[in-house]
């Protein structure tokens, strides 16, 4: 039985929040209301961390420009494509640079990227969709909070030719405990899932990805090099996405995500027996770890005496 402090937590939080309590409610497969002060699953945990866990870091790494600069300053050694241009106009940017093969994209939101193999035919239209992207509430509808301090601009990237994979590393602390590879991102794609095989090594999962069809394919020769540096990355958080782009020799990085799909994981993520949930130490999180002040001191307090119950 929860406390009072846990109950009157959730309570206020599904009250403050409807929407999104509602949106975790129809997520959930038997339609358990969503306890976002004592989560059980680890939808629940996402919606935990969008409430509480507002760790400044979290806005440096989600933003596209500041987390090349992370990567150096904690010494992960991995490559991210050049940036050739930022600012804020992009009617600035140069014609002859848009004719490089480039990746023209928002530092601070998802799904506003533009690949150029040559100037836009309709540079007006190339401007006014960049301003749109430049000007979207990122992360507004499901509260991913680490979206909003970031100081938007548009960034130019070299376009690394020949990528055919994609990694997408769950970390929880140093441990991978799902990995999702995609292939031909951009023609036909089709992914895999990789679990723990309990042996140190993954196995091919007979579930599909949230994202494509499945490849049955073998995995890839350099999977052992994205997973050590995936782990260097995720050691440093509770939970961490890290996706890692392959010409199927080099490695290039790509981003961090705080939130997957929105902060749900399809199937899998209303489970409580899952891997991905029992992994995810709530503990290690920033909330947990930074003294907080009122009422968070004493529900901070009493969450982690549950939590701890739990692993004892």
């Amino acid at each position: 039985m929860s406390s009072w402090i846990l109950r009157a937590v959730r309570c206020a939080v599904i009250l403050r929040h409807p929407r999104l309590s509602y949106w975790y409610y129809k997520l959930d497969r038997l339609r358990r209301v969503p306890d976002p002060a004592n989560p059980r699953t680890m939808n629940e945990k996402f919606f935990w961390r969008k409430i509480f866990d507002r760790s400044p870091e979290f806005i440096e790494v989600s933003d596209k420009l500041r987390i090349r600069k992370w990567l150096v300053r904690n010494n992960v050694d991995i490559d991210s494509p050049p940036i050739l241009w930022t600012g804020t106009d992009p009617a600035k940017i140069p014609d002859d640079l848009l004719a490089q093969g480039v990746v023209v994209k928002a530092n601070h939101g998802s799904g506003t990227n533009i690949l150029l193999y040559d100037t836009p035919p309709d540079r007006a239209a190339f401007n006014w969709q960049m301003e749109r992207y430049l000007r979207k509430q990122q992360g507004r509808k499901r509260l991913e909070w680490a979206y909003f301090g970031i100081a938007r601009k548009i960034m130019v990237e070299k376009l690394v030719p020949n990528i055919t994979t994609e990694f997408k590393a769950y970390t929880f602390g140093n441990r991978i405990e799902r990995l999702v590879i995609i292939y031909d991102r951009f023609t036909d794609q089709v992914a895999d899932v990789w679990l723990p095989d309990g042996k140190g090594g993954f196995s091919l999962s007979e579930g599909r990805a949230a994202v494509a069809e499945r490849a049955n394919r073998p995995l890839p020769a350099n999977t052992e090099e994205a997973l050590k540096i995936s782990g260097q990355i995720g050691e440093r958080f509770d939970h961490m996405r890290v996706d890692i782009l392959s010409d199927g020799d080099k490695l290039w990085f790509s981003e961090l995500t705080i939130y997957n799909m929105g902060g749900h994981l399809p199937y899998a993520g209303d489970t409580t027996s899952e891997p991905v949930n029992t992994s995810w130490d709530l503990t290690s999180s920033w909330f947990m770890r930074t003294p907080q002040t009122g009422w968070k001191r004493l529900y901070a307090a009493e969450l982690k005496k549950t939590l701890t119950s739990h692993v004892s």
